[in-house]
């Protein structure tokens, strides 16, 4: 690193040093004032921090960097560079890319050094690079850098606690910048209560725009403050500061609206000051309003309830008056933090049917509008869907469980007393059960063989006893001739008795039926009592449903009193076989006794069958449903809860 300052120079200024360092007078102190006052940012006061450094070390080059931290790594950003000669720019940028490879061993230890750069003559002096970490609150944020000449390492540590003893400034520094920083933050916040303290006491909208425009006139020094309030998609000025009575037509009325409504449209802050910086947006209308005024700054502010802009404040300041970004950032946040006050006052200040009007418009913008879609779409699918559970009347079925049985049963029983000698054979196979049988079909056939013997017995007693009548008549005895004919008589009726006996032996199907009950397989040669069940028979085709209706539904099945009634109440069903086939029917009876069934009571309802399958056998089951009425869709979707509601409360 080329050096600026000559040898014989550095031993007066390391002379003037000690002497400043032996006794210390009044240019230390004048140079430490000056490091506190006039370093206005954070790169000056490095800058002045590293000059007096440098003078405190008689340096002849310094340079001072910002710590960026990375993660683990950090960055170094150079901020302040001092050196004497007038060279190029690559020969800086050169020294400050050397600078920063001699402090980052210490960045990275977090400690000071005294590193030797480069060796002098023997006997002369060598060339050390004094390093400081600069900290604040504890923490490393700086490092500054010096180049001076030295006899030997010792007096370079001597010239690196000087330079540590300036260096302490730094965190002085950050500290008094913290307390400016934490003044102006509740200086911001005592105007933002007392303008706030200003809306909340006043009457209605007008008087609190008012209050508020007068208060920021006088807390911010602005000549002029106006007030404007979105109405439609435009914006008209609803307060002046200071001023009663407006017109809202004149000229300044008009150019006042013309710069809220470009901070507006832009939804930013605009700020124009003619002799000052004004913001890179556009700042048209705020620059015409400046010229008619006389060159005032304009200062508009947009002010915002849930993201949206409901108005915009604009300031005047005379030209002499400087506006720094700070200020304008504490009005935003001021007017920001008030404007949704202010709305709940406009909002309230307004006539019943007015509210009531806006209400409406409001809730439709929030019901029509884009955002919340999927509540919304969620919302309006509930709200249909209620309605047209509400509205839609279908018909509402009892639902019971039936079985096919026929319209009438025979049940085919033992004659007399006798034993089984053949069972009915239908191409080749005993009769059982589910077999179809025509009518004059052998079922079953008794043994006769001792009504036989018993037969002959009365036919022959029959013919004796009319015999010896004819003899008794033709002797004239009249008494004895009526015993023999009474006799003969009964002996005939026995014979009588036996010949319908041995005929019904042979038990014959009525009609072509169905065999519903009885294997008589197992009772070849057993004895039988006479009225005992053998068989039972049905029609194939003749078929009824028998349904099993809960008694909590009973009430709305009606009972078909006429066969022929075409009023009879009507449903439709369908086998478990065939699920997708329906069929209809009408009820024809109601049982009025209930019966048990599958913990629960169930009424038999028979039904009679309008249209069949061929298919179809006695026996077989399904789920019939029973047309009642047209009710609402929600009541049949409740009614049964609300009933078991009322039976458990009484309500």
């Amino acid at each position: 690193m080329a050096s600026g300052i000559s040898v014989e120079e550095q031993k007066k200024q390391e002379q003037g040093q000690q002497g400043q360092q032996s006794s210390p007078g009044p240019n230390r102190s004048l140079m430490v004032q000056r490091l506190l006052e006039a370093s206005a940012n954070l790169p000056a006061f490095v800058h002045d921090l590293l000059t007096v450094q440098a003078v405190h070390v008689a340096g002849t080059e310094a340079a001072g960097f910002l710590i960026e931290r990375n993660g683990e790594g950090f960055n170094l950003r150079p901020i302040a560079h001092i050196r004497p000669d007038q060279s190029d720019a690559s020969t800086r940028q050169a020294a400050l890319q050397a600078f920063s490879e001699i402090v980052k061993p210490c960045v990275e230890k977090g400690k000071d050094g005294a590193i030797e750069v480069a060796q002098g003559p023997e006997g002369g002096e060598s060339q050390f690079c004094l390093v400081t970490l600069l900290r604040s609150e504890g923490n490393v944020v700086a490092v500054s850098a010096v180049i001076t000449r030295c006899l030997n390492a010792d007096r370079a540590r001597q010239r690196l606690s000087s330079m540590q003893l300036v260096a302490g400034y730094f965190e002085l520094y950050t500290l008094r910048r913290s307390g400016e920083r934490s003044r102006a933050v509740a200086q911001s916040h005592q105007h933002v209560l007392q303008l706030a303290t200003a809306v909340a006491t006043a009457k209605g909208f007008e008087s609190a725009a008012m209050n508020l425009c007068n208060e920021l006139a006088t807390r911010a020094g602005a000549t002029r403050v106006s007030l404007g309030w979105l109405k439609g998609k435009n914006i008209k000025v609803k307060a002046l500061s200071h001023t009663e009575q407006f017109d809202k037509k004149q000229e300044l009325v008009v150019e006042l609206e013309k710069v809220m409504e470009e901070a507006m449209d832009q939804d930013q802050i605009v700020q124009y000051d003619p002799n000052g910086k004004s913001t890179d947006n556009v700042t048209r209308a705020a620059q015409a309003l400046s010229r008619s005024q006389g060159g005032h700054a304009v200062l508009s502010l947009p002010m915002r309830r849930n993201e949206e802009v409901i108005g915009v404040i604009a300031l005047e300041f005379l030209p002499s008056q400087q506006l720094g970004p700070q200020v304008a950032h504490g009005l935003a946040v001021a007017v920001d933090l008030l404007a949704p006050n202010l709305y709940d006052r406009y909002q309230n200040d307004r006539w019943l049917a007015t509210k009531i009007g806006l209400s409406i418009k409001e809730g439709a913008k929030l019901a029509i509008g884009p955002k919340h879609m999927l509540p919304k779409a969620v919302i309006i699918l509930v709200i249909g869907l209620l309605a047209f559970t509400w509205l839609y009347k279908p018909m509402y079925r009892v639902t019971a469980p039936f079985q096919f049985v026929p319209t009438e049963k025979q049940i085919v029983s033992t004659p007399f007393d006798g034993i089984v000698e053949t069972v009915g054979e239908i191409n080749g196979q005993r009769i059982r059960p589910g077999m179809t049988v025509k009518a004059g079909t052998v079922l079953v056939t008794l043994k006769t063989d001792d009504k036989q013997d018993e037969l002959r017995k009365a036919q022959a007693e029959a013919l004796s006893n009319r015999l010896q009548a004819d003899y008794h008549q033709g002797r004239g005895e009249i008494a004895e001739m009526k015993s023999k004919q009474a006799e003969a008589e009964g002996a005939q009726a026995q014979a009588d008795l036996l010949k319908s006996q041995i005929a019904k032996a042979t038990i014959k199907a009525p009609y072509d039926a169905l065999v519903l009950k009885g294997d008589l397989t197992d009772k070849l040669g057993a004895p039988l009592k006479e009225g005992e069940p053998l068989l039972e028979l049905g029609p194939k085709q003749d078929l009824r449903v028998e349904m099993y209706v809960n008694e909590r539904d009973i009430q709305n099945v009606k009972d078909g009193q006429l066969l022929g009634d075409p009023d009879r109440q009507a449903g439709k069903l369908a086998t478990t076989s065939k699920p997708t086939d329906k069929f209809s029917f009408k009820v024809e009876r109601i049982v009025p006794i209930p019966q048990p069934r599958e913990s629960s009571n169930v009424f038999l309802v028979y039904g009679q069958i309008e249209s069949r399958d061929k298919e179809w056998r006695p026996g077989m089951m399904g789920e019939a449903r029973i047309d009642v009425r047209n009710e609402r869709l929600l009541w049949q979707w409740t009614h049964r809860l609300i009933d078991w509601v009322r039976l458990k409360t009484w309500f």
